[in-house]
């Protein structure tokens, strides 16, 4: 039988803020004292936007979570077992209904409210001062070429690759970069350029920006530049008959700028005949993707435009700010290469914030230029720079907004880790399962988009050409991490936390950047009590208490020094990442089983010697990445595990290699092994014809190269990875069989040592991959750190 609940007393509501409660009085009346509930569950608070979804979540795991499986017992059992789990949960079921009718009494009235109060920005609001509402982008069309700097060798390279004197046809060249880099400048030069050579008979330079106007504003722009009006109307098919006709005849240069749609450009290419004159298109745009559907030749003429020098760089800023190359004083010089070495080479970066300081003598306004490239300034040319990266982020879909920002997490030129990154966000909750897609693939797929997005540069590529590590420039660290404060997305704490900051609002996901000093005070903060991320960069100390920290979903202390306390860990019934790799930590709680949810562990380079027991009942564990712990029997049992990284599979008392092969999902292995002796020889991994029927990735380590794969073993492997110490004394190959992994795509073998006994394994190795397998895969060595 159910219970039935009364509809709770109705309570006071929390504080209500709003970015426009400054300039709306009547909004003070509506603030009013938070209220007390369970402290187990938490409480809704002001800004509270997960609540709801954390209540949820809480209720299911406190009714729910603590169920063992009952696959052994009777029906009768279950049935009596289920009455009783039901009779114990009455009173957490009778908090949480309570609760949630509380939050939607709440909602329902912030709704209200939003209609009362017109909360909505107004037209054209973009976060911040709009300024003049001028595009930066016009200096460029206009800008002294004699004062320009960096441009020349592209400008000769873009030239011939637009003229190609050989191609009569119609050709497009695509100029891709990130938002900054001077795309614009870039393709104004070109034009100037080929206008003094009189290569064209007319030319037009338009630009179609984010919202973009085609029949009323782009194409009236072009047939007015090309000298003959436009002749009114707004018919966009008149208007494209029009401009065809009278190009018909002529051999012509347009210039489409700032591009973002496949949509605007599929209606361009309308206007634009072939008419066999030489006549040429240029297209700049932020996404690599469109400017390779642009260009010709399915993306041949692509120019990638890249980022000043050093050299470049500072006379640009030295020009900007002090009007010549050689006019720093001596007391600005240090924060000038500061401020330069931030911008890392971004032109737009580098002119505005040179702009700013050109009227600036105060070394304290440097000094705050030299730490944040985007401070809160009411400059014209401060904003500008925000404005431009604002175009780029507010094209973003939703889900990568929320992908984007969380990388406001890591700090300034921080080396992220791809496969840690699309982790977290799977455990945040950012990646949705798809029909036809994993949520890893998605994952990936949204990293992809920011990349040719150029949101997110790469930095090394894996051998299947991927991306294995990546970064932010600095300015868009800047950027994302002041949107990410706006948004209460993330809470950095660094070195420059002021005291009290952290008291404005509850924090959803903390970022320790902190020194041993103010680590203290972050731990002891009651406002991370609903964090749902927490992670730390620098001492243990900044590590919150985990007794307090009940929505918890990310735990990531990668590196931290110190003694770390997982007191509470095991109450975390909703952590699904965690990471205590490079780490003091010695032991696992014996009770680590409990963590219903986890689906990502790494105690990899810890103190950790043996993982509990209690370890495989974690059904839902995609990533174990364990390093030297022992794994514990009856591995098979996860049936979820995706990634495993492991260690002395050679001196293990089960037979680890036949339990892993088992494992349905395994697309990733990493064995660490060492060689023992058994009766004078030397012990061989060895890879049996059954079993591992998804795995993909094979990473060996081992001290000597004692390696064989049977035929049909792996049958789906594509990458292979080996590294050894030294090759064997009697200078025989003993790796073998690598021709029998029918799949493979690419073997890599590394040598610490430049021996006999390794030149023998590489050329036995090289042969079977390059004679003997059909593939032939690709092939690469690496002996005592040199490539061979």
């Amino acid at each position: 039988m159910q219970p039935s609940f009364r509809r709770p007393p109705r309570r006071r509501l929390p504080p209500i803020r709003t970015r426009h409660h400054e300039r709306s009085p009547h909004l003070l009346r509506l603030h009013r004292e938070p209220r007390q509930t369970d402290p187990d569950l938490g409480r809704p608070g002001p800004r509270h936007r997960y609540d709801i979804e954390d209540w949820i979540d809480l209720f299911a795991h406190r009714v729910d979570g603590g169920r063992q499986n009952a696959d052994d017992t009777s029906g009768v059992i279950q049935w009596f077992r289920r009455g009783f789990d039901k009779l114990k949960t009455l009173p957490a079921r009778h908090v949480v209904a309570t609760e949630l009718q509380q939050l939607k009494a709440r909602v329902s009235e912030l709704s209200e409210q939003r209609k009362r109060y017109r909360f909505d920005p107004p037209v054209g609001y973009a976060g911040g001062r709009s300024g003049s509402g001028i595009d930066p982008r016009l200096t460029a069309l206009y800008a002294d070429s004699s004062r320009l700097v960096g441009l020349d060798a592209p400008v000769e390279e873009v030239a011939k690759m637009v003229m190609d004197n050989g191609n009569t046809g119609l050709k497009v060249v695509s100029v891709a970069g990130m938002a900054g880099s001077g795309k614009t400048t870039l393709a104004t030069e070109v034009v100037r350029h080929l206008g003094k050579q009189n290569h064209f008979h007319c030319s037009a330079f338009v630009s179609v920006g984010q919202k973009p106007d085609i029949a009323g504003k782009t194409l009236k722009s072009i047939l007015s530049q090309i000298g003959d009006g436009y002749g009114g109307g707004d018919d966009i098919g008149r208007l494209i008959g029009m401009l065809r006709e009278r190009l018909q005849d002529k051999r012509y240069i347009i210039v489409i700028d700032d591009l973002w749609g496949k949509a605007e450009w599929s209606t361009l290419q309308c206007c634009f005949p072939n008419n066999n004159l030489g006549s040429r298109i240029m297209v700049t745009t932020r996404n690599d993707v469109l400017a390779k559907e642009c260009s010709s030749n399915l993306g041949e003429y692509i120019y990638k435009i890249g980022l000043l020098s050093d050299a470049d760089s500072r006379d640009l800023f030295f020009n900007k700010a002090f009007g010549k190359r050689n006019g720093c004083p001596d007391y600005l010089r240090d924060l000038s290469n500061q401020i330069m070495a931030r911008c890392q080479g971004l032109p737009l970066a580098i002119a505005c914030i040179a702009g700013v300081l050109a009227h600036q003598s105060s070394k304290d306004e440097w000094e705050w230029y030299a730490s944040n490239l985007l401070p809160d300034s009411h400059s014209d040319r401060s904003n500008s720079l925000k404005q431009i990266l604002n175009l780029s982020y507010n094209d973003l879909p939703s889900h990568l907004k929320a992908c984007m920002m969380y990388l406001s997490i890591f700090p300034n030129n921080y080396e992220i880790d791809v496969e840690h990154l699309l982790r977290r966000w799977i455990a945040e909750g950012f990646i949705s399962d798809g029909r036809r897609a994993n949520r890893e693939d998605t994952a990936r797929s949204y990293l992809t988009d920011l990349i040719s997005r150029n949101m997110i540069k790469t930095l090394h590529l894996r051998d299947d050409g991927t991306p294995s590590s990546c970064t932010l420039h600095p300015v868009i660290h800047d950027f994302i991490v002041v949107k990410s404060m706006e948004e209460n997305f993330v809470t950095v704490v660094d070195a420059q936390l002021e005291a009290g900051s952290m008291n404005n609002g509850t924090i959803r996901r903390l970022s320790v950047q902190s020194s041993v000093r103010q680590d203290h005070a972050v731990a002891q903060n009651d406002t991370i009590k609903h964090a749902r991320s927490v992670t730390v960069f620098g001492h243990a100390s900044g590590v919150p208490l985990l007794t307090e920290m009940s929505v918890l979903r990310v735990l990531d202390l990668e590196g931290c020094k110190g003694a770390v306390c997982l007191d509470g860990l095991c109450k975390l019934l909703l952590l699904r990442y965690l990471s205590l790799r490079g780490t003091d930590v010695s032991e696992l709680p014996a009770q680590i089983g409990d963590l219903r949810c986890l689906e990502t562990l790494d105690v990899r380079s810890t103190q950790v010697k043996e993982l509990p027991a209690s370890i495989v009942r974690l059904e839902k564990l995609m990533h174990l990445l364990v390093g030297n712990a022992k794994l514990p029997s009856e591995i098979r049992k996860m049936k979820a595990l995706v990634t495993l990284s492991c260690a002395d599979v050679g001196r293990s008392t089960v037979n680890v290699i036949q339990e892993l092969g088992e494992l349905g999902n395994l697309r990733e292995l990493e064995l660490f092994c060492e060689a023992t002796e058994i009766s004078g020889d030397k012990k061989q991994l060895s890879f049996p014809s059954d079993g591992f029927s998804s795995l993909k990735q094979l990473r060996i380590h081992h001290s000597l190269p004692l390696v064989a794969f049977v035929t049909s073993s792996l049958p789906k492997i594509e990458v292979l990875e080996m590294k050894f110490e030294e090759g064997l004394p009697d200078e025989s190959s003993g790796v073998s069989g690598v021709e029998n992994l029918r799949s493979l795509k690419h073997v890599s073998i590394e040598f610490s040592q430049n021996d006999s006994g390794a030149a023998a394994t590489v050329a036995s190795v090289r042969n079977a991959s390059e004679m003997l397998h059909p593939n032939h895969p690709v092939f690469s060595v690496i002996i005592d750190g040199m490539n061979n």
